[in-house]
């Protein structure tokens, strides 16, 4: 990867992904030599259970980390996008995939293969030290919203979730916010334990008091602190 091709996704990643938290140079210096690999909407980038040979930096595009519980019902744990690393934890331990990463939006990747990923770390500890704490953060997030699942009702859970998605992917376009990819309904109420139908049924509510817009498979948030309001107090 040439500089200049790196200084673009490092512009186009949203401020909280890990390629805006690594020194810049580390950042440059850890994907320079990594292979390419475009993505496919609808393809998985791995599946749970494969080997965890990789980890793989999101150049461009969007992933979902998810699995299927046994009785079929799809658990989405996080999205991923720009400037995004995926698979780090079993690239890290070796172990196989705990979950599926499976395209959203189509985009590239660059593969970064384990042996690379462990030296790199053991030859910079600042860097592995900032891997860990982004694992951290994601896990923290994922907590937060199993633990909503537990009691909250249908809007504050579904506001929690879009909150979620606005900190660690949102974009402002003229004092609103939204997700900087397309997430569908079914998608996002397997992000917050919802059937599609309810997720449907809140989002128009939503629309009809002027919170949110919908339109070519985007949420737009207009009233975020209201939102925030709906998580804190629901």
């Amino acid at each position: 990867m040439e500089q200049a091709e790196f200084d673009l996704v490092r512009q186009a990643a949203p401020e909280g992904s890990l390629i805006h938290t690594l020194d810049e140079n580390d950042a440059y210096n850890l994907l320079k030599s990594a292979p390419r690999r475009p993505i496919k909407k609808g393809a998985a980038l791995f599946a749970q259970g494969d080997d965890g040979d990789f980890a793989a930096l999101i150049l461009s595009g969007a992933v979902k980390i998810n699995t299927f519980s046994a009785s079929g019902r799809e658990v989405v744990y996080a999205y991923l996008s720009t400037g995004d690393l995926v698979g780090e934890l079993s690239a890290l331990d070796g172990g196989d995939r705990t979950a599926s990463a499976s395209v959203i939006e189509k985009g590239e990747v660059a593969i970064i293969m384990r042996q690379d990923f462990q030296a790199t770390l053991m030859k910079k500890p600042e860097i592995a030290l900032k891997v860990i704490e982004n694992l951290c953060l994601r896990l923290r997030g994922a907590n937060a919203l199993i633990e909503s699942d537990r009691s909250a009702a249908t809007g504050p859970r579904l506001a929690r979730g879009l909150l979620r998605l606005l900190r660690e992917h949102g974009v402002e376009d003229h004092g609103a916010h939204r997700v900087g990819f397309k997430i569908s309904q079914s998608d996002l109420g397997s992000f917050v334990s919802l059937s599609r139908e309810n997720v449907n049924r809140q989002l128009h509510e939503w629309v009809d008091e002027g919170l949110v817009a919908l339109a070519s498979g985007r949420v737009t948030v207009m009233e975020r602190d209201a939102l925030q309001e709906i998580a804190d107090f629901g």
